[in-house]
């Protein structure tokens, strides 16, 4: 009978951490959810950790449980953004690239200039926080370790796995610059244009453009 009752107050404990593990896990995303949309549309100065804590529906001390400082919170989530970002994209469609040297030069470009523009129109908060750290010198994401490793990689991949006869790192900018301004600029330089950056037709248009300018 104690040996019974043993197991199940093993089990009971068991079940209630991990309902505390899945409780905390739900609380940090919404922390993150929150930070990012926040520092994206505020910048990181202007936006406070009490207002972080409202959005998220958290106690106020709960970012520093977590996280310890507002600074640690805004690199979590740029490591975060970063994980699922353009750069990690990129460099899968490069060495998918690399892996089949037979597929047309213009196919496998068109692959990746529709994921990078379906990158940017899918994460906003991406572009504008990237815009804020460039009005701030880029004082996080100029040395976050994961975007200069594989910004690296992906020069090395062109360079060594592709065998790119131009400059790689001027086509990395060339491509990136190319598919990021309509959709960074989609208020400010697109509308005066009376163009739409988020309009499918527009995007299929800016494709087929992009992929002949990089080609020639």
């Amino acid at each position: 009978m104690e040996i019974k009752m043993l197991g199940r107050k093993t089990m009971e404990m068991k079940k209630k951490s991990t309902r505390r593990t899945e409780a905390a896990e739900v609380s940090k995303k919404a922390i993150l959810d929150a930070a990012e949309a926040l520092f994206a549309e505020k910048g990181y100065e202007a936006t406070s950790l009490q207002e972080i804590c409202d959005l998220a529906g958290v106690t106020r001390g709960l970012p520093n449980y977590f996280f310890g400082s507002k600074e640690e919170l805004y690199r979590s989530v740029l490591e975060r953004i970063f994980a699922l970002s353009l750069t990690h994209e990129l460099l899968r469609l490069l060495r998918e690239r690399a892996q089949n040297p037979d597929t047309d030069v213009r196919d496998g470009l068109r692959i990746v200039v529709e994921s990078l523009l379906d990158f940017f129109v899918a994460h906003p908060t991406f572009i504008r926080i990237t815009e804020w750290e460039a009005l701030n010198g880029g004082r996080y994401l100029g040395n976050l370790p994961r975007l200069i490793g594989t910004l690296h990689e992906a020069v090395q991949v062109l360079h060594e796995e592709i065998g790119w006869r131009d400059e790689a790192e001027q086509f990395l900018i060339d491509l990136v610059a190319l598919c990021w301004f309509p959709l960074a600029q989609a208020d400010t330089f697109m509308k005066p244009l009376g163009l739409d950056a988020h309009d499918p037709e527009f995007l299929a248009r800016r494709r087929e453009h992009v992929i002949s300018l990089l080609l020639g």
